[in-house]
């Protein structure tokens, strides 16, 4: 994988990258440093659009978005020369996507569109799938690091099972040095000690394979309660969905050819 974190001391970076109703909102903040303040931003997409002449849905405009903030955070250490590991959370169909061609691009290898390809996609969903892949690949070239989440997995680090291997919902894994049974690793955790770590599968179609995080009492300041809260705020901050169908006019004849 070009993401897996490796044992170089880095910088470290959270992007909160999330999307309703045609608006985006950024949080960006410092866990390592306890008295750095979070930056914030909101795009509007159809301003956006209208600016570049360009067509981009939500979850495209949010694929671009977060290529551009980790290119420009990545730019920003680089001239410092500090190595830098950057946390994305963001909705979850742009991380299914990311993990949906990781896989294809280790080694910085270009994505081949082919391999991940539906039928619905569009020439709009091929270039926010290529800047998003060309960002992992610029970012692991530049000696850094980056990984996206689900926003709603924050609570949870993602197992990596090795091929053939398999764990079982509520089974409990004992690591040592990084490693459980049969090779089993925690992602960007390369030193992983915890005896009895709950396991959390979720998905039906992909499922993936989850340990749950818990807090540091060494660094309070990398408090997992203030990342999810601070989730929590910046979903807040965005426009709320339609919840009320009930004065909506659509046939039945649209529903069911939909």
């Amino acid at each position: 994988m070009t993401n897996v974190s490796n044992p170089v001391k880095k910088a470290q970076l959270t992007l909160i990258v999330a999307g309703r109703e045609g608006k985006i909102r950024i949080c960006r903040m410092r866990p390592d440093i306890p008295s750095a303040k979070a930056s914030q931003a909101e795009i509007d997409v159809a301003e956006a659009n209208a600016a570049a002449g360009k067509e981009y849905t939500l979850r495209q405009a949010l694929m671009m978005v977060i290529a551009d903030e980790c290119k420009k955070a990545s730019d920003a250490f680089a001239k410092r020369g500090v190595p830098l590991n950057i946390d994305v959370y963001t909705v979850g169909q742009v991380a299914i996507k990311y993990f949906q061609f990781l896989p294809y691009i280790a080694g910085g290898k270009d994505l081949d569109m082919a391999t991940i390809a539906n039928e619905r996609d569009t020439e709009q969903d091929f270039a926010a799938y290529k800047a998003l892949t060309d960002m992992v690949n610029y970012v692991v070239k530049a000696g850094n690091t980056v990984h996206l989440q689900a926003s709603g997995n924050a609570a949870y680090l993602e197992l990596i099972l090795p091929e053939g291997v398999t764990v079982t919902d509520g089974e409990k894994l004992d690591f040592a040095d990084g490693f459980a049974r049969d090779g089993i690793q925690v992602r960007g955790w390369s030193k992983c000690n915890r005896k009895g770590a709950n396991v959390i599968v979720r998905g039906t179609r992909n499922p993936r394979a989850y340990i749950t995080k818990a807090e540091d009492p060494a660094k309070p300041w990398r408090s997992l309660e203030t990342l999810l809260k601070t989730i929590d705020g910046v979903w807040a901050k965005l426009p709320k969905a339609a919840v009320d169908k009930s004065e909506e006019s659509g046939s039945e004849e649209e529903l069911y050819s939909a």
